[in-house]
């Protein structure tokens, strides 16, 4: 998250110094390579970055809060060692003697039957070796062995459910300690994800597209910015003006424009009143054939 946090920041920075770059090189090109309507919406443009830097910068904030906030948890869950940078978790001393308590009286079985199983594999193996006389020897010795195994056996066995049980409980409350560890985790990637990831800027984001759609569209005039530079080198003529043509049709279409909608309009008009003249002929009708009926049934 702090890595992600930080290509945000140098994001920021590049930017930012797109921005002012290209500010400073567009306000500085000669006046008849970039001038009046076409510069204005040039410098508008690599403006805008600006208006961009605030919605990553409030996405840093929010990245920003989420790892502040896992970092105070991750201390109070895992404490640093002392005069050291790592961490530990604040149970996981007591759980390490826990379970060594809990080992111990079966490690110290086991280390016996070990090593009686050790001694009756040498004294087989001396039986084998010795005369007569030894060989009854190293049979007593051996049978000594095996008695010894099979009283120790049993407790080893008993020790070993013992253990098993005592380390279930402890792995258990293990189990929750880590489950509070794993929580903590996906709580904070989701918090981490809906920051860096959501829609949540996708409405100032098309804002900024639109605004600059509709500059461009409203603002940029390639007509106006032509007599511009007509007028600079002195052959302007208002006659074969570009922009002076483009007004004059749009007067005619204007004109033609409003002539066409007054002739829809009246056209409306004697169409509604026209409807109007029916619809009272067919009431008038109605009537007199509702007066004629009740005549009639008289």
């Amino acid at each position: 998250m702090q890595d992600y946090c930080n290509l945000l920041r140098e994001n920021i920075t590049s930017l930012t110094s797109y921005s002012r770059r290209w500010i400073c090189r567009i306000e500085q090109q000669p006046l008849l390579s970039s001038y009046k309507t076409t510069k204005d919406v040039q410098l508008e443009i690599v403006r805008t970055p600006e208006r961009h830097v605030e919605l990553i910068k409030a996405r840093v904030e929010k990245i920003e809060q989420i790892i502040a906030t896992y970092t105070t948890e991750v201390e109070k869950m895992y404490p640093r060692a002392l005069f050291g940078v790592t961490h530990k978790h604040y149970r996981m001393k007591a759980t390490k003697n826990l379970f060594k308590a809990a080992y111990s009286s079966l490690s110290e079985l086991s280390d016996k039957l070990k090593e009686l199983q050790e001694q009756e594999t040498r004294a087989k193996s001396a039986l084998n070796d010795n005369d007569g006389q030894s060989q009854t020897r190293q049979q007593e010795i051996l049978k000594d062995i095996r008695e010894e195994i099979e009283r120790i056996k049993p407790a080893y066995d008993r020790e070993k459910e013992s253990y098993r049980e005592r380390a279930t409980k402890i792995y258990q409350e293990c189990r929750e300690l880590e489950k509070e560890r794993l929580d903590l985790i996906r709580k904070t990637l989701i918090k981490f994800i809906k920051a860096a990831f959501s829609f949540e800027n996708v409405s100032a984001q098309r804002q900024i597209y639109e605004d600059l759609s509709s500059m461009l569209q409203n603002q940029q005039n390639t007509s106006e910015d032509l007599d511009f530079w007509a007028r600079h080198y002195g052959v302007y003529d208002p006659t074969t003006s570009r922009s002076s043509l483009m007004s004059h049709t749009d007067d005619n279409r204007n004109e033609r424009n409003s002539t066409q909608m007054a002739s829809q309009r009246l056209e409306r008009s004697q169409n509604f009143d026209t409807l109007s003249h029916t619809t009272t002929e067919i009431y008038v009708n109605e009537s007199r054939i509702e007066h004629d009926e009740a005549e009639s049934a008289e």
